[in-house]
């Protein structure tokens, strides 16, 4: 199943930081595609270091559950504390799209709810993937034009 998934980091040496987690998904997801790294200005919680950010779309055989879960477990050794509500972190791994699948469970949303509105999802997603597409929402490359088009 096509597996999307956005990274973040904006603590330590982020380029690394980075790197260390694409290590980590290349153990999980086949095929793996990995965007250009982009630096964006943090949106919402505290004020804190802007973030190095990429997007990864590759193809996985686990469910979106283990999927996720083994996302957190990546995070988790990586060092990501979770104090702060959209704070400053090591490193962050949000599942975005897995295949057609809405779920809306507490513990797991796809699409994931933000993803539609999020520059530094869309646009280097849009890099590896110019034909991807959030269920529910539509073509990344309309959803990116219109976040463009409203600045």
């Amino acid at each position: 199943m096509k597996a999307v998934v956005a990274l973040g980091s904006n603590l330590g040496e982020c380029k690394d930081n980075l790197h260390t987690a694409i290590n980590h998904l290349n153990l999980i997801l086949d095929n793996l595609k990995i965007s250009p790294f982009t630096e964006t200005k943090p949106v919402g919680g505290p004020e804190q270091n802007d973030f190095l950010n990429a997007v990864v779309v590759g193809q996985c055989k686990l469910s979106a559950v283990d999927l996720l879960r083994k996302l957190l477990s990546i995070e988790d050794q990586m060092g990501r504390v979770r104090d702060v509500k959209w704070g400053p972190r090591v490193i962050d791994l949000d599942l975005i799209v897995y295949g057609e699948q809405i779920i809306n469970s507490d513990f797991l949303k796809l699409p994931h709810p933000l993803a539609k509105s999020r520059e530094f999802v869309l646009s280097p997603w849009h890099a590896i993937d110019p034909e991807g597409e959030i269920p529910g929402a539509g073509k990344i490359k309309s959803l990116l034009a219109s976040l463009n088009s409203q600045r």
